[in-house]
């Protein structure tokens, strides 16, 4: 049974309505690891739902935290002054709206085309509308607790006057930089510090208000066990980093237990997702981003890519290693086409609405085809199907012969490549005797309707009659028609190219 099924059927049991939660900050463009994050919560709210458990799955985008480092990709004199600001009061990059807003759009666009459609939940709206109140104050009440929790868990210490809450700035708009200093049981104390923190300049202006309605917000690590509480999450995992012992998961927990008398959520935390062996940053620009990789893979590709990876296991997707997009496709369609039950389930889950099972070629056999001229690729995978296409698997045809030209264009090695020279290519001019009579045996074949696995064994046979190694045989045509020592499979190559124009070809060697 797969991991998700496992889960899900154990969760059953308590017959309980469940909550799936998960989060972001919209700091920038949000890199693909983020959407790992999505799919595996969106794995196991299906999963309960097939269980016919009632089941709730929300997704909240942290808008109100501060703007804490300037993304790469943005122009520094333009947004460098709203360091220390809540995301949701920073002006999008383009067009209406806000800063968060934006990179919010471009992320939900991509797991909504992933069939991952949670409720979507904005955190400042959470705040302005009274929803976290009874947490905000219960935290600023337990402030002393929440400081021995920090200390006892993760081994941090907090000024003694801490207060778990950061008021937005009256005066400067800035969340970042300001301290909370004083809590009378109806208002909050503040001063907006010059030197709080290094990314950031406070007014300096001091200030009281009410903390409640959207006025600030709590720390993260006080503000995560609130949410669980105001919205009644029963399950929610996060990356690695947080899961660590004594790290922001663990004193979570604590927290949660102690001050919100709240039962933490069933964790279900994830290895990173590496692009290329590195950690990806939204703000830093490391790693490849949701949108830039769902322009290079077909949904249901990307999906199976995260869905067939336990949580606990890191996925290291490198599209410039020659083999990863190729080996990517074979192993999906293994699992299209596969009886055993976890490669069934995990085909299913990577689904994206209602497609049934259908023929497309090998992502090998269309990027070979893709390159030879006069190929016809509908034909040739008629032939390979042994019958006609149906509709939906001439789409299936259309869409994969588009993203092997993404991976021609911009990811496959040299020598995966070919082209057909128009002019005989220097490298045949470096042939043996051998290698020139195997060409003219071959020109001599060129007469009748060849099939091309047949051709192939002639070709093979020529060259072994000649005395020449396989290696041989094949870099003697593949050197006169594309100037290289390797290349696809001959005969369907030389098939391709038109009996009239390799006889020609193989002339101008000869001679």
């Amino acid at each position: 049974m797969f991991w998700v099924d496992k889960l899900a059927k154990e969760i059953s049991k308590t017959k309980k309505p469940q909550v799936v939660d998960d989060a972001k900050t919209p700091s920038g463009r949000v890199h693909v690891g983020s959407l790992r994050g999505v799919i595996i919560h969106d794995l196991i709210y299906k999963a309960l739902k097939d269980q016919k458990v009632s089941t709730r799955f929300t997704y909240i985008f942290d808008d109100m935290d501060p703007m804490d480092g300037l993304p790469v990709y943005l122009p520094k004199e333009k947004f460098e002054k709203y360091m220390g600001i809540p995301l949701k009061d920073i002006p999008s990059p383009e067009g209406k709206g806000s800063f968060a807003q934006f990179y919010t759009k471009e992320f939900t666009a991509v797991f909504d085309s992933l069939g991952a459609h949670p409720e979507i939940l904005w955190n400042s709206k959470l705040y302005e509308q009274g929803k976290l109140d009874k947490q905000i104050k219960q935290a600023l009440d337990a402030a002393e607790k929440i400081q021995e929790i920090y200390e006892k868990v993760s081994g941090s210490r907090r000024p003694k006057d801490f207060l778990p809450f950061q008021p937005i700035c009256e005066n400067c708009g800035k969340i970042g930089t300001t301290v909370a200093t004083k809590w009378d049981g109806k208002e909050v104390s503040y001063e907006c510090s010059k030197d709080k923190v290094t990314w950031a300049v406070g007014c300096g202006g001091r200030g009281k208000v009410s903390p409640f309605g959207g006025t600030g917000k709590m720390p993260w690590r006080v503000e995560w066990p609130a949410k669980w509480t105001a919205l009644g999450v029963t399950i929610e995992g996060e990356g690695k980093d947080h899961a660590s012992r004594g790290g922001s998961r663990d004193t979570a927990n604590a927290i949660s237990k102690e001050v919100f008398k709240y039962a933490p959520p069933a964790d279900i935390p994830y290895e990173h997702f590496l692009f290329g062996g590195k950690k990806m940053s939204s703000s830093k620009g490391i790693g490849a981003t949701a949108v830039d990789v769902a322009q290079i893979l077909p949904k249901e590709v990307l999906k199976f890519l995260m869905v067939r990876t336990k949580p606990m296991q890191h996925i290291d997707f490198d599209p410039e290693s020659p083999h990863t997009i190729p080996k990517l496709f074979d192993d999906f369609d293994i699992a299209r086409e596969s009886k055993d039950t976890v490669l069934q389930r995990i085909y299913e889950l990577s689904k994206v609405g209602t497609t049934t099972r259908y023929f497309v070629p090998r992502f090998s056999d269309i990027l070979t085809q893709i390159q030879m001229p006069n190929v016809d690729l509908e034909k040739e995978a008629e032939k390979k199907k042994g019958s006609a296409l149906t509709g939906e698997e001439r789409k299936a045809l259309e869409e994969r012969a588009r993203y092997v030209k993404i991976y021609l264009e911009r990811f496959a090695p040299e020598e995966i490549k070919f082209d057909v020279k128009e002019k005989l290519p220097e490298e045949a001019r470096s042939l043996s005797g051998k290698q020139r009579e195997l060409l003219q045996s071959i020109a001599n074949l060129l007469t009748g309707s060849q099939e091309p696995e047949e051709f192939q064994n002639e070709i093979y046979r020529i060259g072994k009659d000649l005395g020449l190694s396989s290696q041989e045989t094949f870099a003697a045509i593949y050197k006169s028609l594309i100037g290289k020592e390797s290349g696809p499979k001959a005969a369907w190559l030389i098939l391709s190219l038109g009996r009239e124009f390799v006889k020609k070809r193989f002339q101008e060697v000869l001679s």
